[in-house]
């Protein structure tokens, strides 16, 4: 069985949809189960489901989504996220409001982290971080 926070081994069941490398959209993007960006998006995204941020991707906006899984790039503001994964290779540059966050060596964040030990994300401590593994 895959594991379901690895973006790259992501089973397809209850998959909402994906954004191929070469598309490019823009607006605000809702859905329920688990998304996944190869190409470009620039908006808002609504979700309670996982998002998977391809290594070919690139992501500028807000972000309120249950779980990211980060392999290419993110630009923008991520909110109300239980679970935020950064994979070697994948960069972050955001300001993010999590309740559990995972940094793989060799990837990249710079931002203001948020993080909550209780129920409700966005309620704690904040910690202005810059990590840059190689």
């Amino acid at each position: 069985m895959p594991d379901r926070r690895r973006g790259d081994q992501m089973s397809t069941n209850k998959m909402s949809g994906v954004i191929l490398e070469g598309t490019r959209i823009e607006g605000k993007l809702t859905f329920n189960e688990k998304l996944r960006i190869d190409g470009e998006f620039k908006g808002e995204i609504h979700s309670r489901g996982q998002l998977v941020v391809g290594k070919t991707a690139k992501v500028e906006g807000d972000l309120d989504i249950g779980e990211c899984i980060v392999l290419g790039e993110v630009n923008g503001k991520i909110s109300n996220c239980e679970f935020l994964q950064i994979e070697e290779g994948g960069k972050l540059l955001a300001d993010i409001n999590v309740k559990k966050l995972e940094i793989k060596p060799g990837a990249v964040f710079d931002g203001q982290c948020k993080m909550s030990e209780g129920k409700e994300v966005g309620q704690n401590q904040s910690h202005n971080t810059k990590k840059n593994s190689k």
